[in-house]
């Protein structure tokens, strides 16, 4: 069986989950997978070297569309032409899509999709009039309507989908995984990331981007409240990039009451999150709405309790280890 996946957003630097997902799922795939074929969509001026993401080229074969993407997506949006398998010159059994997408189905190809969450759907104003067109644009009905078969990361997202578009029948929830590096055995290494990041003796850690939907304001104030309450001088350390409307956290962040405990780092390198975690004191995850939550699951991987939200996705992964 020969399967096309669809790895065109690999190229966008605002898709680190769904990215992560995708290539962490091809990894294994290919491990354990010597039968299919598979072949690797991407498009755009530039030819991405999918080496660097650990992916051997003996393992797949990579067809590449040297079209920009803006110009690709117009004639797709406008035209409905061509369907995602246009250029494969042998045929194609199944498509894979890790993500939504602006593309059309072919009709005789049975498709397979990854629907990550409903935010979208559920929280509009959680997202930028830009990423709002842009999920209009993947007219994510009809994409759910074609697929043949749906992957969700949790039974919540399951109900969403089944709620909102009635997909509950052709939908199999399949949690995500945890890399090995989050395990609660302390490396020699550990004490080089503390202080490489200069990292406070006692720290809550909050992972993930700066934006409305993760409910960063609250967790300041709650860490600020508990400090004044008991005395103890538990910092705040705060590792994500800064995201859509992230103002009113900057804002809350040059007042002087959060200087010496807050520490904002910014994008941190995934091979230091492990250590980041098993250093923390506890992992604080209060987001309004998660289609998995997967800090929660690596904190408990690595040793560290987690205090999380009571909603979607959350209490599903955190079971009864977590916090609400």
């Amino acid at each position: 069986m020969r399967v096309l996946v669809d790895i065109r957003h690999l190229s966008s630097p605002q898709t680190a989950g769904v990215g992560g997902y995708t290539t962490s799922l091809l990894h294994a795939l290919f491990e354990i997978d010597k039968e299919n074929e598979y072949v690797l969509l991407t498009s755009g001026s530039r030819k991405p070297d999918l080496d660097g993401y650990g992916l051997p080229s003996t393992l797949y074969t990579h067809l590449h569309i040297p079209v920009p993407n803006k110009l690709l997506n117009l004639r797709t949006l406008l035209l409905r032409h061509p369907s995602l398998n246009w250029r494969v010159r042998e045929p194609v059994d199944l498509l894979f899509l890790p993500n939504l997408a602006i593309a059309t189905l072919p009709t005789d190809i049975p498709t397979v999709l990854t629907v990550h969450d409903l935010s979208w759907k559920l929280y509009p104003d959680f997202y930028s009039h830009k990423m709002q067109l842009w999920h209009k644009a993947t007219r994510p009905q009809e994409l759910i309507a074609q697929s043949r078969s749906i992957i969700t990361p949790s039974g919540s997202t399951k109900r969403d989908l089944e709620h909102l578009f009635g997909a509950g029948h052709k939908t199999t929830a399949i949690p995500h995984g945890v890399s090995p590096t989050f395990t609660d055995k302390m490396l020699a290494s550990d004490h080089g990331v503390r202080s490489r990041l200069k990292l406070p003796k006692r720290f809550a850690l909050f992972v993930g981007t700066i934006e409305p939907r993760k409910n960063l304001l609250a967790l300041i104030e709650g860490v600020k409240e508990y400090r004044d309450r008991t005395h103890d001088d538990l910092h705040l350390v705060v590792v994500g990039g800064w995201g859509w409307r992230s103002h009113a956290v900057r804002r809350r962040l040059w007042k002087r009451d959060t200087y010496g405990w807050v520490h904002q780092l910014g994008y941190v390198d995934s091979r230091d999150l492990p250590a980041l975690y098993r250093s923390a004191s506890v992992t604080v995850f209060p987001s309004i709405y998660e289609g998995f939550g997967l800090p929660i699951l690596e904190s408990l991987a690595s040793g560290t309790p987690v205090i999380t939200s009571h909603t979607s996705s959350m209490p599903e992964v955190g079971g009864d280890a977590a916090i609400y």
